[in-house]
Order: structure tokens, then sequence, then C-alpha cells
């Protein structure tokens, strides 16, 4: 089979693998009558499992086969949604916890990485930007499609949600074990890719990248955290919600469809769009604050995809292992920023958070923008 044959097998999986319970699964906890501490402790749980393994899975997906770390993510993913469907309490569920993060810990980074190497194998590496977009754009597309009706599905039957998700993870193991394995030239053990990875990660071209990374995600993230009670300051009823959400998922996927035709404008573009966006939360009303929450949602894949597109052209060997390394380091930085702008909402309000957020945010982003022109990177 043909190296080509993985791109539109990717573009499936990556539709597949979406969680498509996520806009009732809160409401699913309640259902069986479990409290906010017990939500909060399979989310502590699952974050947890995801970070301290960050590393490891994507050691093991350069090892073994960024194919295989994808049927194992959708094998786990599959386990999450039969407990969820078969579970009605707190030890199930927090299986179902454990299990989703297991399955986030081998699929980080492991998409982008079987994707260049794809076309490493087909020696089309300069058009990574713009299947890599297309990857984004299609996964938030199509799961923007899905994630409307389920409620009106929750509505009928709580379990109907997470009956369909069993059906999208088979689905997704079946799309992975069709994929051909890009294999490197030359095999490594772990510690001969733990020790490339951290060799590689202190080029100063990459340091750069992962810190660019690390940066725009983790402020991405601390305002997707109070995008809801943004939208209710804002005054949209709370029916609309689920439209302003699939709006935001198209946007985000058509930020990174886009970055192969705006590469020119560089990551500049990206950069002033999210802090324009952060501006718009802090000061805005009504509209503004919802057009705010979309431009952040358009930056934020336009960012993620031009600055992939960077960070793997660069790396020489141990792919996955210095993406997770990426992703380690975002969780790492967005954990502390979300303690803190916490603290500070509490004392500011939601609103008035945000100015700081957008001081914070250009206090870490400038010098980096400065350094990568410098470097002309």
């Amino acid at each position: 089979m043909s190296y080509a044959k993985n791109i539109p097998l990717l573009y499936i999986y990556n539709v597949l693998i979406k969680r498509v319970s996520m806009p009732i699964i809160v409401l699913y906890f309640l259902f069986h009558n479990l409290s906010f501490t017990q939500i909060g402790i399979f989310a502590a749980v699952t974050s947890f499992i995801t970070l301290a393994t960050e590393i490891p899975g994507g050691m093991f997906a350069d090892v073994k086969g960024k194919k295989y770390s994808l049927i194992l993510s959708a094998v786990f993913g599959l386990l999450t949604m039969l407990l969820f469907f078969i579970g009605d309490g707190f030890v199930m569920f927090l299986l179902a916890a454990i299990a989703y993060g297991f399955s986030g810990t081998f699929i980080t980074g492991t998409r982008a990485a079987l994707l260049f190497d794809t076309l490493k194998k087909l020696k089309r590496t300069s058009e990574f930007k713009k299947y890599n977009g297309r990857l984004l754009f299609y996964s938030h597309f199509f799961n923007a499609l899905i994630l409307i009706p389920i409620p009106f599905i929750y509505s009928i039957n709580e379990k109907l949600p997470f009956l369909i998700g069993i059906f999208f993870f088979v689905g997704a193991i079946i799309m992975s074990c069709l994929m051909k394995e890009p294999r490197p030239d030359a095999k490594q053990n772990y510690l001969q890719t733990f020790k490339n990875a951290v060799k590689e990660s202190r080029n100063p071209n990459i340091m750069v990248f992962l810190l660019l990374i690390m940066v725009t995600a983790s402020f991405i993230l601390v305002a997707s955290k109070f995008i809801q009670p943004m939208l209710q300051i804002s005054g949209l009823e709370i029916i609309y919600f689920g439209i302003i959400y699939a709006l935001m998922r198209m946007l985000t996927g058509s930020g990174g469809f886009f970055v192969h035709r705006f590469h020119k404008l560089g990551l500049w573009f990206g950069i002033i769009l999210l802090a324009i966006g952060i501006f718009g939360l802090s000061m805005g009303a009504g509209v503004i604050i919802i057009i705010a929450i979309l431009l952040i949602k358009f930056a934020e894949g336009y960012n993620r995809i031009y600055l992939d597109d960077k960070i793997n052209q660069s790396i020489k060997s141990s792919r996955t292992t210095i993406l997770s390394i990426s992703n380690f380091l975002r969780s790492l930085f967005y954990g502390i920023l979300i303690f803190i702008f916490g603290m500070v909402a509490d004392v500011t309000g939601v609103q008035p958070m945000f100015i700081y957020v957008l001081i914070a945010f250009l206090v870490f982003i400038i010098p980096l923008l400065i350094v990568m022109k410098q470097k002309r990177l």
C-alpha cells in the first residue's frame, strides 16, 4: 500500500476520535447523582495521567511506531466510551477517566508526526502546512456538525451519545490499522530516542518554536476556559451557545486550513488577531464579545498549523517525542496560568481579568517574536 493512503485515513481517523459526548458529559454525571467535587476528580485524574505519560507516549510512538500508537489511543478511547455506556456511578466513571487519560497519552503529537513522516517518504514535506491544515479543518468542521444534534439525542436516551462514540472509536481503530507505518531510516531504542529528543530540543531554533507554541497555545486555552461566562456577559441566550460552539470549531479549522494560502503574512498575523481578540473580551459588550471569541478561535487554528510546520521542518529525529515535550510544556504552563488568572477573576471579575491576560501575553510573546525575527525563522 502506498504511503499516500495515510493522508485520507488520517483525516477520517481524526474525525472519528473526537469525543461526541462532550456537550452532555457534565449533565450525564449529574444525572447519576455525582457531585461537582467528584466531577473535578475525573478531570484531575485524566489531566494527571496525560501529563505524566506525555513524553513516554511520544517515545513509544518513535520506537514502536506511530501507527500502533494511534491504534492504542483509539482502543483506550473505545474503552472510555464502553465504561461510560455501561457505568452508573463514581467507580466506573473514574475508570473511564483513567482510560481517557491514556488515550491522550498515545495521540499527543502522533498525528502530526505521522503526517509529516508520510510526506517525507513521499518527498512532499513542503506541503505539510496544507495537509495539516486540512486535517484540522475536516476534524473541526465535521465534529461541529456532529455535536449539534448530540443534546437532542441525549434527551431521547442518556446512553445514546456513548453508543455513537463506541461506533466512532471502532471506526478509528479500523482506519489506524489500515495505515502504513512510515519507518525511520535508523531504528532507535527508548534511551537513544530520549537522548536525541533532549539534544534536539536544545537547538536554539527548536527552543524558540517550543516556547512560541507553549505561550500561544496556553493563552488561547486560558481565554477558552472563560468563554461561557463571557457569552453570558454578552447577553446571548444559553439556547444559542451550541451554535457559537459549532462556529468556534469551524473557525479554528478554517484558521488552519488557510495557513498555506496566507503563510507570507507570517506568525505576526495570528498573534495580532489573538491580541485583538483578548482585548475585545476585556473591553467589549454584546456582539463585540462574540466577534472577539471567534477571532481567538480563528487565530488558534492559524497559529497552531503555522508553528506545527515550523517545528516539524526543524526536527531531524525523535519527532513525536519532541512534539510530546512541546505538549508537556504547554500543559504545565497553562496549569500555572489558569491558576493565577482564576484567582485574578475572583478579585476583579471575569471581564476585567482579560486586560491582565493581554498584558501578560504581550510580555511573554513580544521577546519571542523579536528573537524569531532576528534569527529569520
